[in-house]
């Protein structure tokens, strides 16, 4: 197929011509970068990320264009000096681990250790949970409203598990 930059700027064309969109694309070597890469400095651009040039390029970024870092979990890091991907990057894996269970995962995302595969088109994995997130848009309050935010959330799930029967 080529190299990563080569696919890219074929795929690039190829959207603009059948559809007249332009579209920009990360290419890495983890799905974590490739992302980033893709929303880095848009539009229509390739943005090659390597085990080389990451720190370089990623490293100075705010903390919450790393992919599953929410605007809660980057108010949570701030309190801790963590503005920017580098600053993740450098802090103590089981501090962060304790702070919250995913924490350990970003620090890995931040220094380029993500390892899982990339499926093939149209095969998908199944999945090991099925559950939901959401930071609401402000803090609840009271059992009414917890209550309320739960029942959402639970709604949600439970749709999903019934497409997947």
């Amino acid at each position: 197929f080529g190299s990563g930059p080569e696919i890219a700027d074929r795929l690039r064309a190829e959207v603009q011509r059948e559809t007249g969109l332009t579209i920009s694309v990360g290419v890495s070597f983890n799905k974590i970068f490739a992302k980033l890469g893709s929303d880095y400095k848009k539009p229509e651009r390739h943005h090659l990320i390597t085990p080389e040039n990451f720190k370089t390029i990623v490293w100075p970024l705010p903390v919450t264009d790393l992919l599953f870092v929410g605007r809660a979990a980057g108010r949570t890091l701030e309190k801790f000096g963590v503005r920017t991907i580098g600053e993740l990057a450098r802090f103590d894996r089981e501090a962060l681990y304790q702070l919250w269970a995913a924490g350990a995962q970003l620090h890995d995302y931040a220094n380029g250790l993500d390892r899982s595969p990339v499926a093939p088109a149209g095969e998908h994995a199944p999945p090991k949970s099925v559950g939901n997130g959401l930071t609401f848009p402000k803090n609840l309050q009271g059992r009414e409203e917890i209550a309320s935010g739960i029942a959402m959330l639970s709604d949600q799930v439970a749709a999903r598990l019934r497409r997947m029967v």
